[in-house]
């Protein structure tokens, strides 16, 4: 519900969000990686509404050629926490919106479960609610909705993370496939009706001043 039509992803990596949005009227993705821009180019290069842009979020020419595609909103996920400067990161997106325009956010929640995997995939941080609704406030946001999501997985990071020291999910990808389809959709229902506590994740989503 909070995006638009024309719907930008920062840091879209290989597309697995991004396809999501693919039958808004028009689609950008930006990305960093030259692979990944490779990747995107070729999963959705026969879509006419779909724009790759390669890419940092901060650099002027960048954030000159996104504001000329007239996005109406904005999207990423797993994205912040690999910034150093994330403030500047978010002011660089709302110098692409205009006011009203959204702002949806996903990042990893509590620095208090932080161990080896999140050193292993490059996170600078993890985060709670209120700092990153301050930094979006910051960055010229008006935040409409924050909580956490995915309570059985702060647990679990917890446990693989902080516990076993573990670089990578305990059980392999085998057992990280049969919790998604099984400890998931539970959490899901759950968790649409009542915001946990806690979570792996959190959600923030936000309007343009």
């Amino acid at each position: 519900p909070y995006l638009g039509s024309r719907v930008l992803e920062i840091g879209a990596g290989s597309g697995t969000m991004f396809n999501c949005v693919l039958e808004r009227e028009h689609a950008v993705a930006l990305e960093l990686d030259p692979g990944l821009v490779t990747e995107l180019a070729r999963r959705f290069v026969s879509r006419s509404n779909v724009t790759v842009v390669q890419g940092n979020v901060n650099d002027p020419a960048v954030i000159d050629q996104l504001r000329a595609l007239r996005v109406d909103s904005a999207m990423t996920f797993n994205v912040l926490e690999h910034i150093e400067d994330d403030v500047s990161a978010l002011r660089s997106v709302a110098s692409v919106l205009t006011p009203g325009d959204s702002l949806a956010v996903l990042v990893p929640a509590f620095p208090s479960i932080f161990g080896a995997m999140d050193r292993g995939v490059g996170h600078v941080r993890r985060y709670r609610r209120k700092e990153l609704v301050t930094k979006m406030q910051i960055a010229g946001f008006s935040v409409v909705e924050a909580h956490y999501v995915n309570m059985p997985g702060y647990l679990a990071w917890f446990l693989n993370g902080r516990v076993l020291r573990a670089a990578s999910p305990a059980g392999g990808p085998r057992l990280v496939s049969l919790y998604d389809k099984t400890v998931i959709p539970v959490t899901r229902l759950f968790e649409n009706a009542i915001h946990p506590p806690c979570g792996q994740s959190l959600f923030v989503a936000g309007t343009r001043r």
